[in-house]
Parts: C-alpha cells; sequence; structure tokens
C-alpha cells in the first residue's frame, strides 16, 4: 500500500466533506446566527460528539482496526469475520442503552452538564428538545465508524472518506428543504444531525456488502482476540474517558459565558478543524492499518519510513495552515459568515477565537500521527497517560483564562495543552526506540521552518496592504478571499520549490516510499 497516495486520496474526499461543512456552517450562520438558538444547537449537537470519541473514531477504533487489521493478516478473512462479528454485537447493544437512557432522560441530564443555564428556563429547554433529535446520531455514527475501520484494514478507503461528505448534504438538504416547508430552522438543523448519521451507516455499510464483509450479529464469545480487544479497548476507553470529562467540564464552564459566546467558539472551530480534519485524519486513517501490518511483519525500517513520510506530510500542510488561519482570521470571517443573522459585531471575537485555536494546529495534527504509532503497536495505555496530563492542563489553563478571555481563553488554553501533548508523545517515542528521525526528515525540518518563516513575514508585511488595495475594487468579497488566499499560497509553494521542500521528484518519491 503506497501510505501518502492512501493519505492524500482520503484527504481529498475529507476537503470535499469539508467544503460540504462549511455550506452547512454558512446555512447556519444565514438562518440562525449567533444566538440563543445557536448555543443550543451548538450544545445538543456537541453532546453525543462526546461519546463519538469513546465508541467510533476514537477509543474504540484504535483498538479495533489494528486487531481485525493484523488478524486479516495473520490469520485470515474468516477468523477476521468471526471477530469483527461478536464485537459488533457488543457494540451495538452498548449503544442502545446509552441512546435510550439519554434521550429518555434529557430532561434530568441536561441541567446537570449545563449549570450556568439554570437561570435562563427557556435556553435549557430549547437545548433539551434539541438533545433528543440529535442524540440518536452517536448510534449510528459509531456503527459507521466500525465498518468503515474494516473497509480501510482492506483498502478500501473511498466510501468511509466520502461518508462525511454525504451525510454533510444530508444536514445541508434537510435544513433547507424543512425550513421550506415552515419547520424552525433549529429543529430542521437538529433532524438533519440525526439524518447525516443514517445516511452516513448506510453509505459505508452496502460497500462493505459488496465486498463481502458485511456482518451480522453473533452470540459473544471470549475469544483471544476478543479478550485483547478489551484489554486494549479498556485503557484507551479510560484515556477517550477523561478527555470527555474534560470537554463536559469545559462545557459546564462555557455554560457560565454570555450568549453567543459559545457559537463564536463553535463557529471558529469549524475553520480550524478544515486542515485539522484533512491532514491528521487523511494521515492517521491511512497510516494505522499500515503500521499494524508492518510491525505485525517485524518489517520496522518500512515502518518507520513510514512514520518520517508520514511526519513530512503533516509539518508541509499544517504550518502554513496555522499561519493563514492565524493572519487571515478577520478577513476569513467577514467573507464567509457575514450574511443573514450573522452581524458585523460578531466577526471580531469568531475571529479571535479562531486564531487562538490555529495556534495549536501542527500540534493537533502531531498528536494524530504519534498516537497512531502508538495504536497500531497495540499500546492503548501511554497515549492515555499522556492524554489525562494534557487534559489536566488543559482543564487548569481554561480556569485560569475563561473569566478574562471567554471563549477565547478556552481556544488557548485546547492550543496550549495539545502542544504539550505532543511534545510529551514525540519525546516517548523517540526513548523507545519508535521514532528515529532519517536523514531526509533532518533535511525537511529546517527548510519547513525557513519556508514558513517566509509565509510568515509576506503575511505580516505585505498581505494587509494588498487587502486594503483589494478592499478599494469591486469584485467581491469572496473574490477577493479566493485571491489573497491563492497569493499567499503561491508565495509559500514558490519558496518552498526553491528551497527544495517541494519538487516534482519528491512529489513521486512520497508516493511511493510507503510501499509494503
Amino acid at each position: 500500500m503506497r501510505l501518502i497516495k492512501n493519505a492524500v486520496s482520503v484527504g481529498s474526499f475529507t476537503a470535499l466533506s469539508r467544503m460540504a461543512g462549511f455550506v452547512r456552517e454558512w446555512l447556519q450562520a444565514h438562518f440562525i446566527g449567533a444566538s440563543v438558538v445557536s448555543d443550543a444547537l451548538n450544545y445538543a449537537i456537541s453532546f453525543p460528539s462526546f461519546f463519538r470519541r469513546i465508541f467510533a473514531e476514537g477509543a474504540f477504533n484504535a483498538s479495533f482496526v489494528p486487531l481485525f487489521a493484523s488478524t486479516l493478516a495473520g490469520d485470515g478473512f474468516q477468523e477476521a469475520r468471526r471477530f469483527a462479528q461478536t464485537i459488533l454485537t457488543l457494540l451495538l447493544g452498548a449503544l442502545i442503552v446509552i441512546v435510550l437512557s439519554v434521550v429518555l432522560f434529557a430532561d434530568t441530564i441536561m441541567p446537570f452538564f449545563l449549570p450556568g443555564f439554570k437561570g435562563d428556563p427557556d435556553k435549557i429547554a430549547l437545548t433539551i428538545s434539541f438533545t433528543k433529535i440529535t442524540f440518536p446520531f452517536l448510534l449510528f455514527i459509531s456503527i459507521t465508524a466500525f465498518f468503515s475501520g474494516i473497509l480501510n484494514s482492506f483498502e478500501r478507503f473511498i466510501a468511509a472518506a466520502s461518508s462525511p461528505a454525504v451525510g454533510n448534504l444530508a444536514i445541508i438538504f434537510s435544513l433547507v428543504f424543512f425550513t421550506d416547508f415552515g419547520v424552525k430552522p433549529g429543529n430542521a438543523l437538529a433532524l438533519g444531525v440525526l439524518a447525516c448519521g443514517i445516511v452516513q451507516f448506510f453509505w459505508v455499510f452496502i460497500p462493505s456488502l459488496k465486498y463481502g464483509i458485511g456482518l451480522s450479529l453473533k452470540r459473544p464469545r471470549l475469544s483471544p482476540n476478543v479478550k485483547k480487544f478489551f484489554k486494549r479497548l479498556l485503557p484507551a476507553a479510560l484515556g477517550a474517558s477523561v478527555f470527555q470529562i474534560n470537554l463536559i467540564m469545559d462545557m459546564m464552564l462555557s455554560s457560565y459565558l454570555p450568549t453567543k459566546c459559545f457559537s463564536y467558539l463553535k463557529y471558529a472551530d469549524r475553520f480550524s478543524q478544515l486542515p485539522l480534519s484533512i491532514i491528521g485524519t487523511a494521515i492517521s486513517t491511512a497510516l494505522l492499518p499500515t503500521l499494524s501490518k508492518q510491525f505485525r511483519k517485524n518489517t520496522l525500517d518500512k515502518a518507520r519510513n513510514s512514520q518520517n513520510r508520514a511526519i513530512e506530510f503533516c509539518l508541509f500542510f499544517s504550518i502554513p495552515a496555522m499561519l493563514g488561519l492565524i493572519f487571515m482570521a478577520d478577513m476569513l470571517i467577514e467573507s464567509f459568515y457575514l450574511h443573514g443573522r450573522f452581524q458585523t459585531c460578531d466577526i471580531h471575537p469568531t475571529a479571535v477565537t479562531l486564531m487562538a485555536l490555529s495556534a495549536g494546529l501542527p500540534a493537533y495534527v502531531m498528536v494524530k500521527v504519534f498516537s497512531t504509532t502508538f495504536f497500531s503497536r497495540g499500546d492503548t495505555r501511554t497515549p492515555v497517560v499522556f492524554a489525562m496530563i494534557s487534559v489536566g492542563i488543559n482543564f487548569l489553563m481554561n480556569l485560569l483564562l475563561i473569566w478574562s478571555l471567554a471563549q477565547v481563553g478556552m481556544a488557548l488554553a485546547t492550543a496550549i495543552s495539545s502542544w504539550i501533548n505532543a511534545l510529551m508523545l514525540g519525546i516517548f517515542l523517540r526513548k523507545r526506540g519508535l521514532l528515529t528521525l532519517d536523514v531526509k526528515l533532518k533535511a525537511f525540518i529546517p527548510r519547513i521552518l525557513f519556508t514558513a518563516s517566509i509565509l510568515a513575514a509576506y503575511l505580516y508585511g505585505f498581505h494587509p496592504y494588498l487587502e486594503q488595495h483589494l478592499r478599494q475594487t469591486d469584485l467581491w468579497t469572496w473574490i477577493q478571499t479566493i485571491l489573497l488566499i491563492a497569493a499567499a499560497a503561491g508565495v509559500y509553494v514558490t519558496t518552498a520549490y526553491l528551497m527544495k521542500v517541494f519538487t516534482w521528484h519528491r512529489v513521486k518519491e512520497h508516493m511511493s516510499d510507503a510501499d509494503e
């Protein structure tokens, strides 16, 4: 398998998904803006996302995918299939209990998690109403992640990578269609989130049947693989739970902030998640089954090569993305969100929040890469320990910053704790001999840093004058934004080419270096 080629493939579909997500966010800003309804919706959408990190792309996938991939490589298809059937049965049972419990008892649960809403009964009632609609999304998206992991193990990346785009299209359709027929925009968006989960499930389930890996429920049996799965799952779930507890504490704290602050955070998060999803998710999705097979076959040189090329790939894209989002924040927020119910006064608070979040972008990406190395070796404990430390730091930073900087303080706390987490993971990997910088990567790092410094100088010194000049033209705002982004990208790519960071020979090398 060609690692970077698969990562580019996954990243392309992830980019498509994020573009669809931007359209969805654009519609939310247009129909709802930054308001009480927007705050309530964001809380209702965030709540199932907490559990998603445990049952979907987080702890569950980190424990299941390496075992399934290594079983497939070592014991064959039938044994891997039996293992997957048992895990699916257990996963479904747990999810049904959790979803029913939250939907039936949302009136009791949500006020506990949002203590700051006690003085605003209308706001908490609205949040509860939306949560009852959105929470079943967890069931469908978790099963989607399960089948996506199986498809990825067979090196069938397209269906899984494209499913989020299809899901976002379902949300867009629901928001526009139901609103046209008189449904309130908030309810329409909540229904769209549920439809998103259902559509994504069928999008990956049908291809799994086509490839002969559709699964039926099976009475669980404690086979050696199942025991090994739970042995890996428990520390990973503990780590994810600690992380989720931190997010829940963040949500509790944010409920005390003034109206709109949580919406500012979520609108900014959409921009910061674009490069993170395209770069980090793409490379970790392709890297996990690759490293699992390479370590299983004891081809350590190939595993190290895969790691080094993955790091190069992530740094090349995440560093300029961070700089662009920081220096262009106000321009991006204005050109994208300023319409409908989103007002001029909402631009700068959202932009400053985006700047704070973006400061941690390379760290977010590298945490995914470093954690994948541990997961591929079946070590779910070590990333958990470091996650717990970073979670504690994040919580303390929140307590220090949120009261003076509001949602910007929460964003800064996230960025700082992520950098600490990435550094701890990287240092520990080197000490254990699981991360060795090869000659190519050692030559790459100073060159990419110099290239980034040239881009930063351009964005700080020349970009404001170019932006001011374009403002005086009759071009639409979004066209001005595209031209400014293209100019910055041109500076970066040209400098990278001159520094021999980016050459066609290097691209071809990346496309073939990670072959097994």
